[in-house]
């Protein structure tokens, strides 16, 4: 099975390497590694140099550049960037192959990272054993960890693989000879307790799973940094078939997540009624599946992009306009204060017109950072009137302005939406969208 290509590396402000993982040298061919200009070409480390100028104490950024390799080649690169908000001296790099996200996907029967069954495996193993012995009682749950997002952005992305390694190594020593434990995505697992039927002792092994995980990460003052939820069931009493029992474990998930987070879940036909038909509870599953077509999206266009060269703007517009529910997607130009390309939902061509307003009616707003959410409060708030106005006449509920600070003639990147009626997006749509909108920057295509 293919792997990611990941590399760590911390830096100071002089952009000294303190500290580095072996693959990073060995892909570097380099004994040593003492500044980190020795492995980005000059004209990418300026603007490299410009996204950790502007990154505050305890805030992360995201930024691509061109790495050279032992055979003096360079690739494409993407980083997440965080500043030690304790040490602000201190700069932390989880940099990512580009190139290597196009490895085959195909999964083996044990995952790779953990070493727990891979998704493929336990859901067969649940489904044979659903087949083989259709009236044998057994319970299967599904686990993840709660704010693994905030985990990762805060203490970076090789601590939270080592997270889930150890949620995995846990999870599958409690569970023991009982049953099996597998990876079913990112910090997710499912556990087919086979040999327990009884809820007494299955909830003697939840319990242990959540006790051993909040104590390994309890911190000085006994808080809890690390918790897990649990949400299942038992068959074949609460479910009939495979694809009913794990919608019953994900949504049995789900209201431990609703409920506050390390918890688990047993799903009580008393108690939480018939599920079969609700389909008003989007569950965890459903929002992961979200999560993998949107970041599935933007790796390939990032190939595309970078890499291949064979995607045009206005297809890359579209897919993201259509995969994260925008209307209109705008390019401006800071000079004319106009649009040079604009396309909507309907896969027309559209334009924006600034030029009626003065520069500092807007560009205050657009510029005090690479990219800003707007909505029609933090206009009034900000007594930026004017813009305000613009919005309501263009019915612009909510938009987030990219500001392209290293093309040529400088400018905006806009995407509008009119549909978002609580006037925010979600963190990780608005990671893509950086994405995005950085790497479309750096490929010369504007």
């Amino acid at each position: 099975m293919g792997k990611v290509k990941r590399y760590y590396l911390e830096i100071n402000d002089y952009y000294d390497a303190l500290k580095y993982n072996n693959d990073l040298l060995e892909y570097t061919g380099q004994n040593t590694l003492d500044n980190i200009q020795n492995i980005i070409p000059p004209q990418d480390f300026v603007t490299f140099k410009e996204d950790i100028s502007l990154l505050d104490p305890g805030e992360n950024t995201i930024t691509c550049f061109r790495m050279i390799d032992k055979e003096n080649v360079l690739n494409w690169m993407s980083a997440n960037v965080h500043r030690s908000k304790h040490n602000t001296s201190i700069i932390k790099l989880d940099i990512y192959d580009i190139k290597s996200f196009e490895m085959d996907k195909a999964e083996g029967y044990y995952d790779e990272m953990t070493g727990v069954l891979s998704k493929s495996a336990i859901t067969d193993y649940a489904k044979k054993l659903i087949e083989k012995s259709p009236s044998k009682k057994f319970y299967f749950f599904i686990m993840d960890v709660d704010n693994f997002k905030s985990i990762n952005d805060t203490y970076g992305h090789m601590k939270g693989d080592e997270v889930i390694i150890d949620v995995a190594n846990i999870a599958k020593k409690c569970v023991g000879e009982k049953g099996l434990v597998g990876r079913i995505g990112g910090d997710e697992f499912a556990l087919v307790l086979e040999k327990i039927c009884e809820e007494e002792a299955l909830r003697d092994v939840l319990r242990e799973i959540r006790y051993i995980v909040r104590e390994k990460y309890a911190d000085e003052d006994n808080n809890f940094t690390v918790t897990t939820s649990l949400g299942g069931g038992l068959f074949p009493d609460n479910a009939s078939n495979y694809d009913d029992l794990f919608r019953l474990a994900d949504k049995m998930l789900y209201i431990a997540k609703a409920k506050g987070r390390d918890r688990y879940i047993i799903y009580t036909p008393s108690v939480h009624g018939d599920l079969k038909n609700d389909t008003e509870v989007l569950t965890i599953s459903q929002r992961t599946m979200q999560n993998k077509v949107k970041n599935t999206l933007i790796m390939d266009l990032m190939s595309g992009f970078l890499l291949k060269d064979d995607i045009t703007i206005k297809d890359a517009f579209q897919k993201v306009i259509d995969t994260y529910m925008l209307d209109e997607v705008y390019l401006i130009d800071k000079k004319t204060a106009k649009t040079t390309f604009g396309l909507s939902k309907d896969g027309e061509r559209c334009e924006l017109d600034l030029s009626d307003l003065a520069a500092e009616e807007y560009q205050p707003i657009f510029e005090t950072y690479p990219i800003k959410v707007i909505n029609m409060y933090d206009l009034q708030k900000a007594n930026y009137l004017r813009f305000s106005e613009f919005m309501l006449r263009n019915e612009f509920r909510i938009i987030i302005v990219y500001y392209m600070r290293n093309t040529p003639e400088g400018g905006y990147l806009m995407y509008v939406s009119n549909a978002n009626s609580n006037c925010r997006f979600a963190e990780t749509d608005f990671s893509d969208l950086v994405y995005f909108s950085r790497m479309l920057e750096l490929s010369g295509k504007l």
